[in-house]
């Protein structure tokens, strides 16, 4: 009797979930919700949803002669060449389309200044036709203050996981201001990481004046700024006229430039300004040791005798600057502190080197851990857009999007693509590379190009919209 019971009540409900969906007319330009088991869905913690064709608009800057651009949303396969990276991302499009109904449209954009006017034109005249934009960390701080995007973390109902590993928590952290938090990276995008600072250096140059395995040091956490200026003076020697140039034979202890400074002080783990129990940034330029971690660097790259400092020849922008940053590549130099995207460049593939990477310097041995920083110009951000009209579609892409990157994309990328094709010769690349990655610093007096009075910056600040 029991089981017949049991058999009659599984019927029962099998009838009624039958005659709710056929009653169940609905609007299909809404998406509709059902339930699947956590094996099933390719996103597991998202609701699974059918958005019916739905599009996400993305606006992203594009620049000429960066391998991974931002054009991976959207991608058209016919203009895509057969990178692994590439193939990822368009997989992974084609798998959210057939699991989820949703696409993704990128229209590409003239990075700075462009950007920025475009973005003001469409709002001034309310012509702004897509839900998230992309750029560079510094484009996306001034179109911030202009109260355009949405704080991600106050969208109501918002489907966003921003303390997932797929998205980047210590950049969200670092990029939050008075709890908000406007822009965000992760997984979702992959020339985030390729503006991430390191430093290459020259295994024969190494090998042939005898010095310490730089990578020994890291391992020992014995790799500082004051190591890595005794290895430049190790190396360093004038070869021609008694003069120490960069258009002879001279051997340089490295090559750097006015960022690498920064650089190498954000590497002692000393930003220029710090924040306070209010989420408020204030500065810390001034302490103790970051004057003494700006005195290591600067003492470094300004010595004539062992540093090829672009700035003391050239403009940093003018076409002789290239000399400098060749001595690296001419197998003359040392060390060249620089971003990773640098392994995808014509020059280091075609330069006749063994090469391999290091993280920046840290300030003396009692540093825990190492730090690095990325370049503001072309470090990738995302935000949604204020005038976005759907944010729970916005944020559901975006989430399935960084998720299913993290789990497709990022592999290739960065196990396959960076580790194995880029470091092919060099066992210790990996193990770099994860040390480089697991401490990256945003300093956002350097996103938001802070250059007048501290004070007068966060009245500025204060004027930005709570959205």
């Amino acid at each position: 009797m029991k089981r017949v019971l049991c058999l009659l009540l599984v019927c029962l409900m099998a009838f009624s979930a039958i005659a709710l969906c056929a009653c169940d007319g609905g609007d299909e330009s809404s998406a509709t919700s059902e339930t699947v088991s956590k094996e099933e869905a390719l996103v597991p913690h998202l609701e699974k949803k059918d958005w019916k064709g739905q599009v996400l608009h993305v606006l992203s800057s594009s620049e000429e002669g960066r391998s991974f651009d931002h054009s991976m949303f959207g991608m058209n396969p016919e203009e895509t060449e057969a990178e692994p990276v590439a193939e990822a991302a368009l997989n992974r499009d084609a798998l959210l389309a057939e699991e989820y109904g949703f696409t993704i449209e990128t229209e590409l954009a003239k990075p700075w200044q462009p950007f920025i006017d475009r973005v003001n034109d469409d709002m001034m005249t309310n012509m702004v036709d897509y839900d998230v934009v992309i750029s560079g960390i510094q484009t996306m701080a001034t179109l911030t203050k202009e109260g355009y995007f949405l704080d991600l973390l106050t969208i109501e109902n918002s489907n966003l996981h921003l303390n997932e590993n797929w998205w980047d928590v210590a950049s969200n952290e670092d990029m939050t201001i008075g709890g908000k938090l406007f822009f965000t990276t992760g997984d979702i995008l992959v020339v985030d990481d390729e503006s991430t600072r390191c430093v290459f250096y020259n295994k024969g140059l190494r090998e042939d004046a005898q010095l310490d395995d730089p990578t020994k040091l890291v391992y020992d956490n014995t790799w500082t700024i004051d190591k890595m200026y005794e290895m430049c003076k190790g190396v360093a020697a004038e070869m021609d006229d008694g003069q120490m140039t960069v258009t002879g034979n001279d051997i340089w202890g490295m090559v750097s430039e006015s960022f690498d400074l920064y650089s190498l002080i954000l590497g002692c783990n000393c930003p220029q300004v710090e924040k306070d129990q209010n989420d408020l940034p204030v500065i810390a330029m001034t302490n103790e040791r970051n004057v003494n971690a700006y005195l290591k660097a600067f003492n470094m790259i300004s010595d004539e005798s062992v540093a090829a400092y672009t700035e003391r020849w050239y403009r940093w922008d003018a076409p002789e600057a290239s000399l400098c940053k060749g001595q690296f590549f001419d197998n003359k130099a040392l060390f060249y502190v620089s971003t990773i995207n640098v392994v995808n460049s014509e020059k280091l593939r075609e330069a006749n080197i063994h090469y391999g990477i290091l993280p920046m310097p840290m300030y003396d041995e009692a540093q825990e851990g190492y730090a690095t920083t990325v370049d503001p110009y072309h470090f990738s951000v995302l935000s949604i857009m204020s005038t976005c009209r759907d944010t729970d579609f916005a944020t559901y892409a975006l989430e399935a999007l960084a998720y299913t990157s993290k789990k497709l994309v990022t592999r290739q990328y960065y196990d396959l693509t960076l580790k194995t094709k880029r470091f092919f010769d060099d066992d210790a690349s990996p193990k770099m590379l994860d040390i480089i990655f697991s401490n990256r610093l945003v300093d956002i007096s350097v996103a938001f190009n802070w250059r007048t009075s501290f004070s007068s910056t966060t009245r500025r600040w204060a004027h930005v919209p709570p959205c």
